[in-house]
């Protein structure tokens, strides 16, 4: 039989080829010796039985040994392993009948024969059947009827019918055509199951050589035994040897199934032959009754037309699945039409050409144009103009060949006039008789399309300003130093607002950002078009010029600088600003980052000058920022490593001078310069916004050593804006209160005017620590915007007079009306930098409570400290 590409040689098996040789050998033997003379003793040919049979059993043990097969399929061809083991021993039990004359051995032998009969035709029973479905185990079962019928009258007439020589009915004849009978049509059903079986583990052609050598043996077997008619040899003799082969058809065919990945793909058919097979046989049994008169006439008639009955039965539930077929094609079609037609999508068939055959209802919905007006149409004159070559690029494409598919976008005009973006997949399908033409589903994108380039606008430009972020800068900045020039200069300038952080802690953020709005629009009303103007983040601007000059770019940042200090009303409130302007000019080659690096140093250069305007970037400003940049590393470092120590003033009552407290002072322990004050660092740690990270490190040190004094002892703790900005102050406030055990009551946080009008973040923050029962004061009182609604509308608990209003030889009228205004909204009064005792006395006479200054003592140490508080609680009364 021709073999399938890949699939191993069903012959190169040595076990297969001894099988096969032997059996022809059997076979020759057996007919020599009906035709002829004796050849051979009967236990020879028993043996020659037995021959076939062991490679027989190889074959079966390889099936069991293969890896490839499903553990069913072993068990399966172990049991007929078995099976055959059987028949090689009924074989033997015949030769040694032969030789000894012992004809019990015989009737022993037909014994196992019965036995391996049914070990190998059980497993078949356990077969199921490929159909599933009510109807087709119908169809399945009047196929098998039909089969077993016309199986049923051959057997009958060719076989059974011989039991009864000369019409005589004896016990036995109808014993044995029962036997027959039963024997024939239960090996024709095992068969036709093995046919119909639906394993799919199993290797169908091997299964057949099992129905094949079933039927050969059983039937055979049974013809053997039964039949009156014998031939000369025994006919169990090529009976089973051809049944063996069958069996080892079958399993050689299961191992080189298994070794190609799998049995070999059936083609599905609607119907089985199966029927036609039986009636073609009882037709052709008809015709031969016919033609010799043969006996069971009466019989052959009447199973042929009960077979007609039965294939007509089987057609007319052909017909009803055929049917139902049509009507679930019908409805799936309609379905299909359906949705279709109610799609979202715009489907539609053109010709190569262009030309539009079929076009979905969906497009009344995409471009508002009924479906009707576009059949026939070339929608090319829909098409956006900026998307032509791309939709003539696919379609060409798509219309070179059969199956060539394109994906694209591009748009079309809508009937207002509008653009309608449309994502398209276009197929050719002009090989499919039913279609014949081009296929596009078309997606309406167009809302997609405007949420990403709204996307798109956000991740390049500022939210609040609407001008050019840091990234879309960045990339305007290469791309203008790429194509720089000697006759197109370019010219980088970084703005930073002056004080605008006081506008946020004092107005508060709402205030700023309108603020920052008006900034942009005054800079981009004071440049060309084509000027590139960009907020880079807070209160950092940037400005991109492009073939200007250095003086007209000079011109334009004094009338930047100008328009800005006119006066602008920002929530009913006239605002000016103040902005230092860093410059750098590039050509071609710079790098885009060193450029706005040096910008950034000459800003800093301008800005440090403290009265705005700008500076233009020279080689050697890098030294400065590199000092700068050393110092907050260093002050960071001091921070990490614990180098700044708290110092302590203490505050003391007047006119005792008993102590009370002790203001919170930090100082930095350098490892080369020694101790440094606060004037040395504190401006650089505002500047790098490491301020927070000092002002918790003064916190928890202070609350610490607080926690350690006796008596009812405060300290005071000063707070800089930037913290007061921080969210969740409070909360640090209260984790620094609860892991040093100190009440709330006794720490008072300091504060200066400036902040403590400021808004937003700062008045909730504010608000959050008088919950938390912590006392408020109004440090340097007197220098800033001092105001009685101030006091009103931001209760706090003490105000300390500025040690710069503290009366000495002169006018005491500004230390008087803090006294009197402390004492109006009953707040306590506390004087600073008190350093004589006439200070002290004209202090305690204008009824100020506390006081320190050095008159009292230094800033001193925690341990220095403790002392002198241990000293006061010791001391006798008046000894102070």
């Amino acid at each position: 039989m021709p073999e399938t590409p890949g699939r191993p040689s069903l012959f190169a098996d040595r076990a297969f080829q001894a099988v096969t040789a032997l059996s022809i050998v059997n076979a020759g033997v057996f007919l020599t010796q009906q035709f002829t003379a004796y050849l051979l003793p009967p236990a020879v040919n028993w043996l020659l039985m037995i021959a076939v049979i062991v490679p027989t059993m190889v074959l079966c043990r390889r099936v069991q040994a293969d890896p490839g097969s499903a553990p069913a399929v072993r068990r399966y061809w172990r049991s007929v392993e078995i099976g055959i083991v059987i028949f090689a021993v009924v074989a033997a039990l015949r030769i040694l009948s032969a030789l000894t004359g012992t004809g019990w051995l015989v009737q022993v032998s037909i014994v196992l024969h019965l036995v391996g009969g049914f070990v190998l035709t059980g497993p078949l029973l356990g077969l199921p059947f490929s159909a599933h479905s009510r109807t087709r185990m119908v169809g399945v079962w009047l196929d098998l009827g039909t089969l077993t019928s016309a199986a049923g009258l051959l057997i009958w007439h060719f076989v059974a019918s011989a039991q009864f020589p000369g019409g005589h009915v004896t016990l036995h004849g109808v014993g044995a055509a029962v036997v027959i009978m039963g024997a024939g049509l239960n090996l024709v059903y095992l068969t036709a199951k093995v046919v119909l079986s639906g394993v799919d583990s199993f290797a169908r052609r091997g299964l057949y050589g099992i129905g094949a050598s079933a039927l050969i043996g059983g039937l055979g077997s049974a013809i053997a035994f039964l039949h009156p008619h014998q031939p000369r040899l025994n006919l169990l003799t090529i009976v089973l040897p051809l049944a063996a082969f069958a069996a080892a058809v079958g399993a050689r065919l299961q191992v080189v199934d298994t070794a190609a990945g799998g049995r070999p793909a059936r083609k599905k058919r609607g119907y089985s032959l199966m029927p036609y097979v039986g009636i073609a046989a009882v037709d052709a049994l008809v015709i031969y009754h016919n033609i010799w008169d043969v006996r069971h006439g009466m019989l052959i008639d009447g199973v042929a037309v009960g077979l007609t009955a039965l294939v007509v039965i089987r057609q007319l539930i052909a017909f009803r699945q055929n049917d139902a077929l049509l009507a679930r094609i019908g409805k799936q079609e309609k379905r299909f039409r359906l949705l279709v037609q109610n799609s979202t999508d715009m489907i539609t068939i053109t010709e190569p050409d262009g030309r539009t055959t079929y076009i979905s209802p969906a497009s009344q919905a995409v471009l508002g144009i009924d479906p009707d007006d576009l059949i026939g149409a070339d929608l090319g004159p829909w098409l956006h103009p900026d998307d032509v070559a791309t939709v003539n690029e696919s379609w060409n494409e798509v219309a070179a060949g059969p199956g060539n598919t394109a994906a694209y976008q591009f748009r079309l005009r809508h009937a207002d006039g509008s653009y309608r973006w449309l994502d398209v997949i276009s197929a050719n399908l002009t090989g499919e008789p039913s279609v014949g033409g081009i296929v596009s589903n078309a997606k309406d994108i167009t809302e997609t399309r405007q949420v990403q380039a709204r996307l798109s606008y956000e991740a390049s430009h500022d939210m609040l300003t609407g001008l050019a972020n840091r990234t879309l800068f960045g990339d305007r900045v290469a791309a203008a130093v790429a194509g720089a020039g000697p006759d197109k200069p370019v010219s980088i300038v970084l703005v930073d607002l002056d004080d605008f952080k006081l506008v946020n802690d004092t107005l508060g953020h709402a205030t700023g950002d309108a603020l920052l709005v008006h900034v942009a629009e005054r800079m981009q009303a004071s440049v060309r078009p084509v000027d590139v103007v960009a907020r880079l983040g807070g209160d950092e601007f940037a400005i991109l010029f492009e073939g200007v000059s250095p003086t007209d770019v000079e011109l334009t940042l004094t009338r930047i600088a100008a328009a800005l200090l006119e006066p602008a009303f920002v929530d009913g409130e006239p605002m000016t600003v103040r902005a230092s302007f860093g410059v750098v000019d590039g050509c071609g080659g710079d790098d885009a980052g060193d450029l706005l690096r040096q910008a950034d140093i000459a800003m800093y250069e301008a800005k440090g000058r403290g009265e705005g305007g700008y500076e233009r970037y020279r080689p050697g400003m890098e030294a400065r920022g590199a000092e700068r940049s050393k110092r907050f590393a260093a002050l960071r470092t001091a921070i990490l490593e614990e180098q700044l120590v708290v110092f302590y003033q203490p505050v003391v009552t007047l006119p005792e001078g008993r102590t009370t407290g002790a203001e919170a002072l930090v100082r930095w322990q350098h490892p080369t310069e020694g101790l440094l004050g606060p004037g040395a660092f504190i401006e650089d740690a505002e500047q790098s916004g490491l301020i927070v990270a000092l002002g918790t490190h003064v916190l928890r040190a202070a609350t610490r050593e607080a926690a350690t004094w006796p008596g009812e002892q405060t300290v005071s703790v000063n707070v800089s804006a930037r913290q007061l900005r921080e969210p969740g102050f409070p909360l640090l406030v209260a984790a620094a209160l609860r892991d040093s055990g100190l009440p709330a009551r006794r720490l008072t946080v300091e504060i200066t005017e400036s902040v403590a009008v400021g808004g937003g973040a700062t008045g909730e923050n504010l608000q959050g620590l008088r919950d938390l029962g912590v006392r408020l004061s109004l440090d340097d009182f007197g220098t800033g915007a001092s105001t009685l609604s101030l006091l009103a509308t931001c209760p706090v608990h003490q105000i300390k007079l500025d040690r710069s209003f503290v009366p000495d030889g002169g006018s005491d009228a500004i230390a008087d009306a803090v006294a009197q205004m402390a004492r109006a909204f009953g707040l306590q009064s506390v004087a600073e930098g008190v350093e004589t005792e006439e200070q002290a006395a004209r202090l305690t006479g204008l009824g100020y409570d506390r006081a320190q200054g050095f008159l009292y003592a230094r800033p001193m140490c925690a341990a220095d400290l403790r002392d002198r508080l241990t000293n006061e609680t010791t001391a006798p009364a008046g000894q102070i």
